[in-house]
C-alpha cells in the first residue's frame, strides 16, 4: 500500500499522519460507540488465514520485493494454493508477465490471475485484487509485510474457497494477486489495460483488499468507492449486523461538525480501475506504526478482525447487480 493523505475540505488541504489514538478522537462516535470490539465470523478458516500469512511473511520469501527470488518463491506458493483450491488460470498459466518503466529503465513484474467460472453461461465478471509484493530486505532486516499485504492475499484465498460453495452462479470471479504495487501500482495498470481490450467482458465491479488485518482504535475497516454502490448506507448497516464489524466510510465527521477526508483513491490497486471507469470498492485500515517497517509481522495481525473483514469482502462481491453504479 502506498502512503495516503488526509484532507479537511473546504478550507484547506493537509498531508499528515495521524496516530491511532488521534484518529480515534477525530472520528465521530469513536469515544462512545462500541464499534467492532467483538467481531464474529461464520465461515472464514482462521487457521488457514494464519498459515497463509505465516508462509508469505517467512524469511525464505525475504519480503516479496518485485524482481527478486523471494517474489518468485511467493508466486510458486500462490500457484500451488490456486491449484489446491481448484482454480483455473485466466490464460494458459496463472503467471502473466508485464513490463513497466521506472527510473528510465524497463522492468518486469508478474501478476497471478485465477478464475472461477460461473455455473450459468455468462459474460458477467467481478474481480478481486490484492498485491503480493512488498519491500524486500535490507541487509539482515526483512520487511515481512504481514498486513501489507499478506493479509489481503490470505483473505482472497479464503474467498476463493467460499465462492465455489456459495458464490453467485451467474457471475464469473477473477482473482488477481498483483505485482509491483509498491513502486507504483504497475501490476494493476497492466491488468486494466488487458481487460479493456476485451469488450465482451461485462466488468461489473472490482474489489481491492490492501492492509486489512491490523486495525486501529476503534476496530474499523474503512471502505472507499462507496459512491459506486446505490443505497450504500443500508448495505453498510447490513454488513455491520452480520458480524459486528465496524465499517466506516472514507469521509468521517469530526467533533466540530466538519468533515475529515481520508483520501485512499490513489493509495492502492483500485486507482487504475477508477481511471478506467470500472466500478470499484476498496477495503483497508489506516496506516499504523508498523507500516513499512520490519515490525509488520504475523504477531501484529488481529485474526478475528481479519476473518470478519474476509467475510465482509465476500458479501460485497455478491452485491446485487442493480446496486452497482456503472460510470463509463
Amino acid at each position: 500500500m502506498q502512503k495516503y493523505h488526509f484532507q479537511k475540505p473546504p478550507c484547506f488541504t493537509v498531508s499528515i499522519r495521524l496516530t491511532p489514538v488521534a484518529l480515534c478522537f477525530l472520528l465521530s462516535g469513536c469515544a462512545s460507540q462500541n464499534c467492532g470490539n467483538d467481531t464474529s465470523s461464520q465461515w472464514a478458516d482462521k487457521n488457514q488465514l494464519i498459515e497463509d500469512i505465516r508462509i508469505l511473511t517467512s524469511d525464505d520469501l525475504a519480503g516479496r520485493k518485485t524482481n527478486t527470488i523471494g517474489a518468485e518463491k511467493t508466486r510458486q506458493y500462490l500457484s500451488a494454493r490456486f491449484i489446491e483450491l481448484g482454480l483455473s488460470p485466466w490464460q494458459k498459466e496463472f503467471m502473466l508477465p508485464f513490463v513497466y518503466r521506472q527510473n528510465f529503465a524497463d522492468k518486469q513484474g508478474i501478476n497471478l490471475i485465477a478464475t472461477i467460472k460461473s455455473k450459468q453461461a455468462s459474460q458477467r465478471w467481478r474481480i478481486i485484487t490484492a498485491h503480493y509484493d512488498h519491500l524486500g530486505s535490507r541487509g539482515s532486516k526483512v520487511f515481512a509485510g504481514a498486513d501489507d499485504n499478506a493479509s489481503g492475499i490470505a483473505a482472497m484465498l479464503a474467498i476463493a474457497k467460499q465462492w465455489q460453495q456459495d458464490g453467485d452462479p451467474a457471475v464469473n470471479l477473477m482473482l488477481v494477486a498483483t505485482d509491483a504495487e509498491e513502486p507504483g501500482l504497475f501490476g494493476s495498470y497492466a491488468l486494466v489495460q488487458q481487460l479493456l481490450t476485451l469488450p465482451d467482458m461485462q466488468l461489473e465491479m472490482s474489489l481491492n483488499l490492501d492492509m486489512i488485518g491490523h486495525p486501529s482504535r476503534p476496530k474499523a475497516i474503512y471502505i472507499e468507492g462507496e459512491q459506486n454502490v446505490s443505497q450504500f448506507k443500508q448495505i453498510k448497516h447490513q454488513l455491520q449486523d452480520y458480524n459486528n464489524l465496524c465499517v466506516r466510510q472514507s469521509r468521517s465527521r469530526l467533533n466540530d461538525g466538519s468533515m475529515l477526508k481520508i483520501n485512499w483513491l490513489r493509495a492502492s490497486d483500485h486507482y487504475p480501475f477508477h481511471k478506467a471507469g470500472i466500478p470499484w470498492l476498496y477495503l483497508g485500515v489506516p496506516t499504523h506504526k508498523q507500516y513499512h517497517t520490519v515490525e509488520d509481522t504475523l504477531d501484529t495481525i488481529d485474526i478475528n478482525f481479519l476473518a470478519a473483514v474476509t467475510e465482509t469482502a465476500f458479501t460485497l462481491l455478491k452485491l446485487d447487480k442493480q446496486r452497482i453504479i456503472v460510470k463509463r
